[in-house]
């Protein structure tokens, strides 16, 4: 499996505000050191982590780069489905970077993006609408899971 890592996943291995969702991201953490599956995550991460606050950024950085992770760089056509994301209303404009996650893993064509963001990308409704436009322009259909459920796959 190719698995996606969005930017809340190594944000809540530091969420102490959160502490269920933070003791499953740590386990799911340890799992990807030892998985034979494939772990990307992009560009969009890294720029959305150096972001943060010292000493989190410096430590979420960290934890990324102490992973075996395939770093990606949105491409042409990853704008141009980002952009059909927010255009079918999909993703609001606002949110632009997460429609960018979601088309540069569907167009790297790998298999599941993981993230603790429920309200624009772990939604059922909303990676139905991902597939429908994904599909509208040629591209397979992508999954969207908390760490959670992918240790359950």
């Amino acid at each position: 499996m190719k698995i996606y890592l969005e930017t809340t996943i190594p944000n809540f291995l530091f969420a102490d505000d959160a502490p269920e969702k933070q003791r499953v991201t740590q386990i799911f953490f340890r799992w990807l050191r030892v998985t034979a599956d494939e772990v990307y995550s992009s560009r969009l991460v890294k720029d959305e982590l150096s972001a943060a606050p010292e000493p989190r950024r410096s430590q979420m950085l960290q934890t990324l780069a102490d992973l075996d992770v395939i770093m990606l760089v949105p491409g042409r056509d990853a704008l141009a489905l980002a952009d059909s994301y927010v255009r079918a209303g999909v993703m609001p404009e606002r949110f632009y970077t997460d429609a960018l996650h979601v088309a540069t893993a569907v167009c790297h064509g790998l298999d599941v993006i993981v993230s603790w963001n429920m309200r624009h990308l772990v939604n059922v409704r909303k990676v139905q609408r991902i597939n429908e436009v994904s599909a509208r322009h040629g591209w397979p259909a992508i999954r969207i899971h908390t760490p959670e459920e992918v240790l359950e796959l």
